[in-house]
């Protein structure tokens, strides 16, 4: 069992490992699954076993990359995580900085919405309100991220807290 498991990580690896050499050369939107399969030394059952799309692969791969992060940092005191989520998040992306910006330069930046969303819902209540302001905050932050990536992954402006932000979601009762 060990084996197959081995394979099919190893296609999983090979396929990620080329659609993002090939997102390198030329846009997603031109690449073809027969391409990346070629260029990835696997069957296109492979990549149909798999995944439903090629962003599926950049969603997959986000999310390994972030995991480990999230799992630690998702643990952290309401203080702190209110404190450090901003910085945390930013870092994690410089960390990624070729996935992050291939996403967004191939139009398919609703992958770090989806991953900022995940990230903000986690621990949601469940409760209405909650879902709309989780919701709210993760849009806000989405357009944060957008914008800073746009300004080439560097230092926030002097004095942007997002923990002020964070701060008056937190007035309202909503514990994000």
């Amino acid at each position: 069992m060990a084996r197959k498991n081995e394979a099919h990580d190893m296609v999983m690896e090979s396929l990620t490992e080329a659609l993002l050499q090939l997102m390198r050369t030329k846009p997603l939107s031109e690449i073809s699954v027969s391409e990346l399969c070629d260029k990835a030394g696997v069957s296109r059952v492979s990549y149909y076993r798999n995944y439903n799309s090629m962003a599926d692969i950049l969603v997959r791969h986000l999310n390994s990359c972030t995991d480990a992060w999230w799992e630690v940092f998702s643990k952290k005191p309401a203080d702190e995580f209110y404190s450090e989520f901003w910085p945390s998040l930013l870092n994690e992306y410089r960390n990624n900085a070729d996935l992050i910006q291939l996403i967004f330069e191939n139009n398919v930046r609703y992958i770090l919405l989806d991953h900022i969303h995940d990230c903000v819902t986690k621990e949601s209540t469940g409760e209405e309100r909650d879902a709309y302001v989780r919701s709210a905050l993760a849009g806000a932050l989405f357009g944060l991220v957008s914008e800073w990536i746009r300004h080439g992954m560097g230092d926030l402006p002097e004095g942007f807290r997002l923990i002020e932000l964070l701060g008056l979601l937190e007035k309202q009762g909503v514990h994000v």
